[in-house]
């Protein structure tokens, strides 16, 4: 079978095609290969590719390109179709994403507008082909006039567990985009889901959002998962996409994930669950992930955990609140905790993300309104329980005068529920 097949087959004139097979010698500024660019940066790539130099007719006259880059000198491999069309020539005013230099030298470039087809996008960094050898030199050529044979090589695939660069290698080729990285790991992102691949360490490198604990049988049962047991979090301050939690033992906030390892040949398998989970559904319409509210933290960082996905919940609360505790008036950051009125166990997933089921409060006033020693009226003037006895409030400075100001009338529905479980 011929490359002009499965565009014909997809309903695409061969005769409107312009096929490019991007290669070079030159080892990039940031990346060694075209194939590396690709892969590591797809918007980066796609503007180098629209970039060409003036008045070259292969590239004005054709609507549509095929691109092709080169993992090996003897290796081409399909990057995917984009309409094309001419829209300026001028000097661009970027730096190549590939050389890091002027394109075209500084002098006036062709600029082309480019959007990706649908047609093929199942064959992206899977369909070889065979570049015949009298043509290595040649790069772009009319599809119609280049009829490429589909390669019979098998590629070896890899095999036994995946770890580091090789483990980021496999996520580029599945379509992630590395968008982060510090000395212990590298954040990866592909539409709405991001992951984080740990650097040095070999044991479980995949780290995915605590939310994806309670697929850990679904992981399991793909055959090639490393998944703890018992379950466990794993936490780094450089996970900065996953939620938050606070501990007397620092300053500062931390992040926590759910690490795994995985065998190359579920790869595929297990991103495609990932997707699936990436989003809930709730009366509102979808959301973004929340993390289980029995994750296997202690009980003292769950009750302190930013409990929604990215830190949003928390956020908004910072946001409303204006980052002050409304009973105490602490202004501490650290000191500060999302807590939910509703709590999370009873709460629906609209109300789990709704900031008016929310109070920014210290963390000494968040302990006792978790456990309902505390309520606040409509009114915001608090309730405190006769369980707390008078020592301990002038010790915890509770003060019986104390309101929260700046209660809306959203947050009344949620205090109603709260004062219900409120021990007197």
């Amino acid at each position: 079978m011929k490359f002009n097949d499965l565009l014909n087959s997809a309903g695409i004139k061969p005769e409107e095609v312009c096929v490019i097979r991007h290669h070079t010698s030159t080892r990039g500024k940031r990346f060694a290969t075209l194939h590396d660019l690709w892969r590591g940066d797809p918007h980066g790539f796609e503007r180098y590719q629209s970039t060409q130099k003036t008045k070259r007719q292969i590239f004005r006259k054709r609507k549509i390109w095929a691109a092709f880059v080169n993992p090996t000198p003897d290796e081409t491999v399909f990057v995917g179709l984009f309409d094309a069309k001419l829209a300026d020539t001028r000097k661009a005013d970027w730096l190549c994403d590939y050389r890091g230099n002027e394109p075209g030298d500084g002098k006036p470039v062709d600029i082309f507008a480019t959007s990706r087809r649908n047609e093929l996008s199942d064959q992206i960094g899977i369909l070889h082909v065979d570049w015949p050898a009298e043509n290595k030199r040649t790069w772009a050529r009319r599809a119609d006039g280049l009829n490429l044979p589909l390669s019979t090589k098998q590629f070896a695939a890899r095999i036994g567990p995946l770890t580091g660069e090789a483990l980021v290698d496999e996520l580029l080729d599945l379509g992630f985009s590395v968008t982060g990285a510090t000395k212990k790991v590298k954040q990866l992102r592909r539409g709405e889901l991001v992951i984080y691949v740990k650097r040095e360490i070999k044991t479980r490198p995949l780290v995915i959002h605590p939310h994806y604990l309670e697929l850990a049988e679904e992981f399991r049962a793909l055959g090639g998962v490393d998944v703890p047991s018992p379950l466990k979090t794993y936490k780094n301050s450089n996970l900065r996409a996953f939620p938050a939690y606070y501990t007397d033992s620092r300053d500062s906030e931390g992040r926590h994930g759910f690490a795994i390892g995985i065998e190359a040949p579920c790869l595929r398998e297990l991103v495609d669950l990932l997707d699936r989970g990436t989003k809930i559904s709730t009366p509102d319409g979808e959301v973004r992930v929340i993390a289980p509210e029995d994750d296997p933290f202690t009980e003292y960082e769950r009750l302190q955990a930013a409990r929604v996905g990215q830190g949003e919940f928390r956020d908004a609360l910072m946001i409303f609140w204006k980052s002050v505790c409304p009973v105490t008036g602490i202004d501490h950051a650290v000191l500060l905790r999302a807590s939910h009125i509703k709590p999370w166990c009873e709460a629906s997933n609209a109300e789990r993300l709704d900031p008016f089921n929310g109070l920014l409060l210290s963390a000494h006033v968040d302990a006792l309104f978790d456990r309902h020693l505390i309520t606040f009226g409509d009114d915001g003037l608090i309730k405190i329980s006769s369980m707390v006895s008078i020592a301990n409030r002038a010790r915890l400075g509770l003060d019986p005068t104390f309101r929260i100001s700046g209660l809306n009338a959203r947050h009344l529905p949620f205090l109603e529920h709260h004062r219900s479980r409120f021990q007197p």
